[in-house]
C-alpha cells in the first residue's frame, strides 16, 4: 500500500487524495476504481472536484484487514495506470 494512505483506528479507515492534471484523467480513474471496488465487493466513500479525488475506505471490521488493503492497492494501481498514459 502506498504511503499516501493515512490510517485511522476509530473508525478503522484509510484515506487519501489523488490530484489530476485534467478532468478526463480523473473520470478514467473513477471508472477504473469502480471496477476494482466491484471486483472486491468493497466500496470506498469517494468525493471529487475538478482536479482531485478524495477517498475514504472504511473497514468492515474493527481493524483494517486484508480486504481494505487490497482495495487501497487496487486504487493505487488505477492511479498509476491513468497518470502514465
Amino acid at each position: 500500500m502506498n504511503e499516501r494512505w493515512k490510517q485511522k483506528k476509530k473508525p478503522a479507515s484509510l484515506d487519501t487524495r489523488f490530484d489530476f492534471d485534467d478532468y478526463d484523467s480523473l473520470r478514467t480513474f473513477l471508472d477504473e476504481a469502480a471496477e476494482v471496488s466491484e471486483k472486491l465487493d468493497h466500496h470506498a466513500n469517494i468525493s471529487f472536484g475538478r482536479n482531485h479525488v478524495s477517498i475514504i475506505i472504511y473497514s468492515t471490521s474493527d481493524e483494517l484487514n486484508e480486504l481494505d488493503i487490497s482495495l487501497a492497492d487496487g486504487i493505487d494501481e488505477c492511479f498509476q495506470r491513468v497518470i502514465t498514459k
